[in-house]
């Protein structure tokens, strides 16, 4: 037999009450990347010779840069990236690593040809994706602690928005 008066069947209520504290709990997610998490340790040969691990690095909040040459975006941001180091160093570092498996003087070659002014690494597509890759370019922020502070979705970013997202994270 229905209920008669003014209060919902104790039914609608659970349903009212477990959608009112979903919207809550939607409501007050941050936007921003979750707490920074340790990031993949990496030892990669350098374009030119040397070596960059992850542990050389720390000290100084750094931008990962995967990217390859047969990608468009990827070339298209190197003109944005060279003038970022420009602005930035030596707070920042800008480490390209290249995931095309090129031999070392063919990419070395191409580096020096697209005047590529940040250091560049070669390392498998394995840490790429180790690091959420899935695309390309795409570009981790890590703190000076060698932790990932945000991953950008992967595509062309230009000077401004990339100075934005190290500034939010390191402001100067």
């Amino acid at each position: 037999m229905p209920r008669s008066g003014s209060e919902p069947a104790p039914q609608l209520r659970r349903v009212a009450l477990g959608l009112a504290l979903l919207s809550l709990a939607l409501g007050c997610r941050e936007a921003s990347t979750p707490a920074a998490e340790p990031a993949v340790p990496f030892d990669l040969p350098l374009v030119g010779g040397g070596r960059v691990s992850l542990d050389s690095l720390r000290g100084h909040a750094v931008l990962l840069d995967f990217w390859a040459t047969w990608c468009a975006p990827c070339l298209l941001e190197i003109p944005e990236l060279n003038a970022l180091q420009a602005e930035l160093a030596p707070d920042v570092r800008i480490l390209a690593i290249s995931i095309d498996g090129l031999p070392d003087e063919e990419l070395a070659r191409w580096v020096a040809e697209h005047e590529i002014a940040y250091p560049v690494a070669q390392a498998s597509t394995d840490l790429a994706s180790a690091y959420g890759a899935d695309a390309f370019p795409f570009h981790v922020l890590l703190g000076p602690d060698g932790t990932v502070r945000e991953r950008l979705e992967a595509g062309f970013h230009d000077r401004a928005e990339l100075r934005a997202l190290i500034e939010r994270h390191f402001p100067r």
